[in-house]
């Protein structure tokens, strides 16, 4: 086959160069995919081995491009827009199993506060006094919140094409200017400072947990309110009557290792 074309890392180590096929014809990509199954289609591929192949179709190329730039895109407007460019049906399905292979999945977005420069330096402040506290000690906290729950409706969420361990990333997010969420651990939320909510914690818990503002990620009862979210969305709810029996019935069936899990997290 000839000479290998290489070229010089930083280390002046050398390497094949890789050569990129973009492509229209799914035959092309389906034959590179099935290689294996076919004797004279493996000894091309090994001939060619030297050369560090690597064969991609355009459109998926395209898939992933318009998710990266940005990923709150539906799959059905990818699918509609690569149709116009193609000249060519696309079906939505297709552009989901496409970027499935590719790494990314729908997932929904995180809500993340916008954090003033203030509140930064309270999170860093609370993360470093209480990072190495024992398992014991959040055994023994009370976390508290207040949720709001739907009967219909998702109250705002959004799904974002990403790949694993990027939930974080600000284009996976939707930034919110206040956060009205709170934390016996205790937040600064007007609702859990009233003098009602103070005199009754004086007596009933007087050690109390003050979470910096805008930190719905230092309570793991968020974790639950989604845990319990995902069980009532499996039922068929027809009245408010309902929709409160099947809260409380959902909130009762909630197995105690999912909440010890949940403040067995606390630590990391």
């Amino acid at each position: 086959m000839g000479a290998v074309l290489t070229q010089l890392t930083e280390q002046g180590e050398e390497h094949p160069i890789l050569y990129l096929i973009m492509t229209d014809h799914n035959p092309l990509v389906w034959l590179n995919r099935n290689v294996s199954s076919n004797p004279r289609l493996m000894r091309w591929a090994l001939a060619l081995q030297p050369y560090n192949f690597r064969i991609v179709h355009r459109s998926a190329k395209s898939y992933t491009s318009s998710v990266k730039i940005d990923p709150k895109i539906s799959a059905p407007k990818i699918a509609a827009s690569t149709s116009n460019t193609l000249g060519r049906s696309v079906s939505a399905e297709t552009v989901r199993r496409v970027l499935r292979k590719a790494g990314y999945n729908g997932r929904v977005a995180r809500k993340n506060p916008l954090i003033g420069k203030r509140n930064r330096v309270k999170r860093l402040k609370f993360a470093k006094e209480h990072i190495l506290k024992p398992q014991q000690f959040w055994n023994e906290v009370i976390f508290s919140d207040e949720c709001k729950f739907n009967i219909f409706g998702s109250d705002g969420r959004l799904m974002v094409w990403r790949k694993p361990n990027t939930s974080h990333h600000p284009k996976h997010t939707i930034p919110t200017v206040k956060h009205g969420d709170g934390s016996v651990m205790q937040d600064n939320d007007p609702k859990h400072t009233a003098f009602v909510v103070k005199e009754r914690l004086l007596y009933h818990c007087r050690n109390q947990l003050n979470t910096p503002p805008q930190s719905p990620d230092l309570n793991v009862i968020e974790n639950l309110w989604s845990h319990l979210e995902r069980a009532v969305q499996k039922h068929q709810i027809t009245s408010k009557e309902q929709f409160k029996s099947v809260l409380q019935e959902e909130w009762l069936n909630i197995a105690p290792e999912t909440t010890r899990h949940l403040v067995e997290s606390m630590p990391r």
